[in-house]
This record gives structure tokens, sequence and C-alpha cells, in this order.
């Protein structure tokens, strides 16, 4: 799985999109490179952000019973005092370009990083696409609605 590409850049990236990433997630070990979280990991993270693995949450005499992504399970890091109940996710290791310029496929432009990670680094970036998108939506808009007579009072 990898981090959706909106629609209107699509064409900004690179035919070779796929093996790129799959190269820096390789570089990576498969695992973030700002917090450390493998992978495809089951866990969730507390409030101060730190990650915490989820803990089975039984056996069916064969096989060892997981929680789902979504739902709520103990999850710790091997200490008692450690565990909490979260929110579980599975990690999904994206591929970020640091200068947000998705052309600069240069390896030193890459992270590999989970979403956490990735989203929090791109948090200001995201906040002025929204509103330019939401302005661009409001001027298309305002070209329907009829000036005002300026003969009624």
């Amino acid at each position: 799985m990898t981090m959706p590409i909106r629609a209107e850049n699509k064409d900004r990236y690179p035919k070779d999109w796929h093996a790129i990433s799959l190269a820096v997630r390789q570089r990576a070990d498969f695992k973030c490179e700002k917090c450390g979280v493998p992978n495809g990991e089951l866990g969730g993270r507390r409030g101060d952000g730190q990650w915490m693995k989820a803990q089975p949450t039984g056996t069916d005499g064969m096989r060892t019973i997981w929680p789902k992504p979504g739902e709520w399970a103990w999850c710790g890091n091997g200490e008692t005092e450690g565990t909490a109940q979260l929110r579980v996710v599975r990690i999904v290791l994206t591929v970020a370009h640091l200068n947000h310029t998705p052309e600069d496929c240069r390896p030193e432009n890459l992270k590999a990083w989970c979403q956490a990670c990735h989203n929090r680094y791109d948090v200001k970036e995201r906040r002025k696409g929204i509103q330019e998108r939401a302005r661009a939506l409001a001027a298309v808009g305002d070209m329907f609605i009829a000036p005002a007579d300026p003969g009624r009072g």
C-alpha cells in the first residue's frame, strides 16, 4: 500500500515512481526513518506520539488472534507499566519528498516515513493546499452569484 496521490498531481510523478519508492523503503530496511516503526506493524500511538505494539487478544487453539485496525486494544512496549488501550492502526511506510516537489526524486530528497511522521511533516503544505482549493471553489461560486440590483433599496 502506498500513500494516495491526488489526481491533479499524478502527472508530476515519474513513470517509475513505484520502483523509486520501493528502493527508498528498501534503503530504510522497511522501517520509518524518523520513528523506527516497521512497515505493516499493528499498534497505536499514545498521546505523546510514542508507538506501542498491539498485543494479541487471544488464541483459537491453533493461532494467535490479533486486533484489527480501527479496534481499541491493549498495546505495549514489553513493560507492564507501558501498556495502554489504544486505537489500533497498521503502519504504512510511505515515501516523502522533503521539498514537496514530486518531480524531484533524488535519493537525498526522499525519506521512508510512516504515515504519522509523513503527515506531521506535510501538515503546513497540506493546510496551504486545502486553503487554495477552498479559495478556488469559492471563486467559481462567485461567478454564479447574481450581482445586487442597485435600483433596489
